[in-house]
């Protein structure tokens, strides 16, 4: 038994050796397991592989088809400003009104989604605009985008100013300007207009505009409308106040939200180019998500291939990427979700596609579990990371293989998290990989 154990103990001094004289700073390896010595098999832990971190931005974020569209704007006191408008095409089936209809209002009620991002016990300014270009997508590829925006009027056509409340109610409801609504019941009344393709020729939308000093994103749903309220003269009326009305929707295929950045942390100005990324060394040790802007982190991984110099047939049994949240961003207002979406991207930092594990089964970041403290009060995600390190270790141009990680809802949200890079102060925080890697088939002679 001895004589095994001081073998052991040689091959692993062996295998430090080796390791500290590639470029990677791997100093701190351990072999675990006593079963796996007895069958002949050998399991090294190791902690200290390079990791590097980085922010950047994608050009332009696909807004299609997303599952609620939001408007706001708010400060966010890392990032700077965002803000987002929706662009609402107008859309009905039904262009037959009474002709003694009466019109009496126009409202807009925008339901609520539950989604909100920031302060909600402010109150909240909001103009509303018609567009004056039709909404139409890229001719070249067919989707709207976070950039993507059209010309509006410069007359208000209402103003809502109020105290938002996502949770305790449905809808948002406010009445519009009545030369508007009226100028669209006469059409259709008159048979001026008589189907979708007339309405959107000469009524192309509207686009809820926040005022630059609001403090929150608000989530509304896809099914919102515009009701247009009338009266009909002499006809009975069940209760005193009741009104007829009708609602034209918005066309989902037409209809998206723009989303700007107003201001911008000065560490990432520099970002124009989705090729451009800014290390976390410059950024206080930091790396950045911000959904909807297209703030998106990298990992690199550049020394992995020093395992490779190990004598004898190994391989990586597992390997976990972990990543934390810097202390204290994380808040009420500000808040983050229970994981990760992580894409293999290239050097250019365009997305290869979603990374998977060997079941082809899709990979999250997942956020741990502290509940017994094990993270010491910081909020950590986990990736499984085996599938992209092998990928590193077969590939031919692996130097050009990187992880992009953005949020759940990048497209639909403005969600943002403050990440701790590979230098940070704390050892419980630092990025971080951890492998198990296994040497079944060891050439050294002792």
């Amino acid at each position: 038994m001895n004589s095994i154990f001081f073998r052991a103990l040689f091959c692993a001094c062996c295998f430090v050796t080796l390791l500290v004289s590639c470029d990677a700073d791997l100093t701190s390896v351990e072999e675990v397991g006593e079963d796996w010595i007895n069958n002949g098999t050998k399991v090294y832990y190791i902690d200290t592989l390079t990791v590097e971190t980085s922010t950047y931005k994608f050009d332009s974020l696909a807004i299609t088809g997303v599952s609620q569209y939001i408007m706001g704007s708010y400060t966010d006191p890392v990032l700077g400003g965002i803000k987002a408008t929706p662009y609402l095409e107008l859309y009905t089936t039904d262009f037959d009104i009474d002709e003694d209809a009466v019109f009496d209002s126009i409202a807009l009620i925008l339901d609520y989604t539950n989604y909100y991002y920031n302060d909600t016990l402010s109150r909240q300014k909001y103009n509303v605009y018609e567009v004056l270009e039709e909404i139409t997508q890229d001719d070249d590829d067919n989707y709207y985008y976070n950039t993507t925006d059209f010309d509006l009027g410069t007359t208000s056509l209402g103003t809502a100013d109020f105290l938002p409340t996502p949770i305790r109610e449905d809808s948002i409801h406010y009445t519009l300007n009545n030369s508007f609504g009226q100028a669209i019941f006469d059409d259709i009344q008159d048979n001026i207009i008589n189907n979708v393709d007339e309405l959107t020729e000469k009524y192309k939308g509207i686009a809820i505009v926040s005022d630059d000093n609001n403090t929150a994103v608000l989530g509304i749903s896809t099914g919102s409308k515009l009701r247009f309220f009338y009266t009909i003269p002499d006809e009975d009326i069940v209760e005193e106040g009741d009104e007829s009305y009708f609602d034209m929707t918005f066309n989902s295929a037409n209809s998206f939200h723009s989303i700007t950045q107003t201001s911008i942390n000065s560490n990432l100005t520099s970002l124009d180019d989705q090729a451009e990324e800014v290390s976390s060394k410059v950024t206080d040790n930091t790396s950045y998500i911000q959904a909807g802007s297209g703030l998106a982190t990298r990992i690199d991984i550049p020394y992995i291939e020093s395992v490779n110099s190990i004598k004898g047939s190994g391989a990586i049994m597992d390997a976990n990427l972990k990543i934390s949240i810097k202390h204290n961003t994380d808040t009420d207002n500000l808040s983050i979700r229970d994981s990760l979406n992580v894409y293999i991207i290239d050097q250019f930092n365009d997305t290869s596609y979603q990374l998977i594990d060997y079941t082809g089964s899709v990979v999250y970041g997942i956020q741990t579990d502290d509940e017994v403290g094990l993270n010491n009060g910081y909020i950590t995600y986990v990736i499984p990371i085996k599938y992209f390190l092998d990928l590193k270790l077969n590939e031919v141009n692996a130097d050009n293989l990187f992880l992009g990680i953005t949020s759940q809802g990048y497209n639909d949200s403005v969600d943002r998290y403050i990440l701790e890079g590979e230098d940070a102060e704390n050892d419980d925080t630092k990025t971080t990989l951890e492998l198990n890697y296994a040497l079944y088939d060891d050439d050294y002679e002792y």
